[in-house]
């Protein structure tokens, strides 16, 4: 059975049409079948619950796709929002498993869909999903990345394949970032053969973008909006993308920045197989490209960076392509503190539902796709540059206010969306490329539901930023960045790794106090805010 499925999706593979309705249809028809399957007998999502308790998965259920731990469990207390939290913590992981595929004849490798609505592999949905993945079950983490690389087209890593179609574009290339956040959580001998499997086709990868991709000014552009993820941005076209600008003759800040990631995991990928030569060369690149964005992209008058058209103008929209430089690390302390001043500002990007898509205050916004909406997995890439700058207290608030916004729509409308409102915890008021009549008839109006997808992200901020968790051989570290006003509330969590459960109690003046219970007993212990503190024997 296994070499006919293997003959199978070789032939599948030789038989793909790059694009075309009917082909992605059929896809859609096939797995919408086997989605089905498994939302009624292996996991219970919404609408179907008794009352708001999230769903259990037993282990028994787990393993039918591979899974041998239960998810992270959030209990928390002293506060009228506790409920919102722990609900919708654990809504969040029985959909990422609902959406976990097992292997079958489009992977050799478990993958994941990003929600109901999306069948296939996609690129950097992938890249953000296996972040979520990687907190629960890092080896489940790992195949995501090599599901995306399996399926690649030549030496370029593709935009999204279904079992009947491909596409002829990339995507944001985040899978080498991806690979090596999900490499730190294995063990040294695990992380070694990872990389060592991955580093060829993602180092060819990367010559692939600079011989198609790059411009001769240095830069990078995306081929056509829908490589960017962020299509309908008003940047590229507007609301529903009858009119789309010429992309190819613009260098766009946030591919280059999502290259500079890819260098930056590429060298310390050489560095790790022993590879000097090459790591050096790559973080050269790295550097060189940092140089040029600055020199090119950096507009001095709004301290923001943009687009740069064909004619070597910039192109002045604020959207959330501005501020993703700071997770590369490319503007120098004073202009990171002049964005991180924009960021915070509630009349740009500091909304009670933090960072959407364009800036809150420009003439372009809208509450329609990537022209208004808060996205998680942008708003996670610039709570990563807040981090990579010092900023804790800013990246703490932002993470807090995301994942109780997330808790709470769900609270309120018991869904995970696809994005969200910047300025209501409901989405009544979203649109989807409003006027597009094939998007309206294909996907809805509105936000995508069940998406975990990257929205689920907001899991692994939780665990990683707000109590800064972190695995180390001889047990976890702590480095919690939870906000002022969360003085008073408890955080308890138990762990799939380390067999443990961790205990938090926030305290007035940035003091945070609890314990540790795991294998060798309970430890005690007491630190401050962004203070990281060991908690193995």
């Amino acid at each position: 059975m296994r070499v006919l499925k293997t003959e199978l999706r070789r032939w599948l593979g030789s038989a793909r049409v790059r694009t075309g309705r009917v082909a992605a249809f059929a896809g859609r028809y096939y797995r919408g079948l086997s989605y089905l399957w498994n939302l009624l007998v292996w996991s219970r999502i919404s609408a179907g619950r008794v009352g708001l308790l999230p769903v259990e998965l037993p282990l028994e259920v787990l393993r039918h796709k591979g899974v041998t731990a239960r998810p992270p469990h959030l209990e928390v207390a002293g506060s009228a929002d506790a409920d919102t939290f722990s609900r919708g913590f654990a809504e969040v992981y029985a959909i990422l498993f609902a959406n976990l595929q097992s292997e079958d004849l489009l992977s050799s490798y478990r993958h994941a869909i990003p929600g109901p609505a999306f069948r296939g592999v996609y690129l950097w949905d992938s890249a953000f999903i296996a972040q979520i993945w990687k907190c629960w079950d890092p080896q489940a983490a790992r195949e995501l990345l090599l599901s995306v690389i399996e399926l690649r087209d030549g030496d370029r890593l593709q935009h999204v394949v279904t079992e009947f179609s491909q596409s002829r574009y990339t995507q944001p290339p985040l899978v080498a970032w991806s690979a090596m956040e999900v490499a730190r959580t294995l063990d040294r001998a695990d992380a070694r053969a990872f990389i060592d499997e991955i580093y060829g086709p993602l180092a060819a990868y990367q010559r692939w973008l600079d011989a198609h991709r790059r411009l001769d000014n240095g830069l990078y552009f995306w081929a056509h909006p829908y490589e960017s993820g962020v299509e309908n941005a008003p940047r590229f076209s507007n609301t529903d993308e009858s009119v789309l600008r010429n992309t190819r003759a613009m260098a766009a800040p946030d591919l280059c920045s999502y290259v500079i990631l890819q260098l930056d995991a590429l060298s310390e990928m050489a560095r790790r197989l022993d590879r000097p030569a090459e790591a050096e060369d790559f973080a050269i690149s790295a550097e060189t490209l940092r140089e040029r964005m600055n020199a090119l992209l950096w507009s001095e008058r709004d301290g923001l960076y943009y687009d740069l058209d064909g004619a070597g103008v910039h192109v002045p929209v604020s959207t959330i392509a501005s501020l993703l430089p700071l997770w590369a690390g490319v503007p120098d302390p004073n202009r990171a503190r002049r964005m991180v001043a924009r960021i915070m500002d509630p009349a740009h990007y500091g909304t009670p539902m933090p960072l959407p898509s364009v800036d809150r205050s420009a003439h372009a916004f809208e509450k329609d796709m990537w022209r208004g909406p808060v996205w998680i997995n942008t708003a996670y890439g610039v709570v990563q540059g807040l981090l990579r700058y010092g900023h804790d207290r800013e990246a703490g608030e932002l993470s807090y206010r995301l994942c109780r916004g997330v808790y709470q729509v769900f609270r309120e409308e018991r869904q995970i969306y696809e994005f969200y409102d910047p300025d209501s915890f409901h989405t009544r008021d979203l649109r989807r490329k409003r006027g597009n009549w094939w998007k309206a008839f294909t996907l809805g109006r509105g936000p995508q539901r069940d998406f975990v997808g990257w929205s689920g992200l907001v899991n692994t901020l939780f665990l990683e930023l707000l109590l800064g968790l972190a695995p180390t051989p001889s047990g976890p570290s702590i480095c919690p960045r939870l906000p002022p006003e969360c003085a008073g509330m408890r955080f308890s969590v138990e762990l799939p790794w380390g067999g443990g459960r961790l205990s938090l109690d926030c305290e007035p003046g940035d003091g945070f106090s609890g314990s540790w219970d795991g294998p060798a007993g309970s430890i005690p212990f007491r630190t401050n805010f962004a203070e990281r503190i060991h908690l193995g024997s």
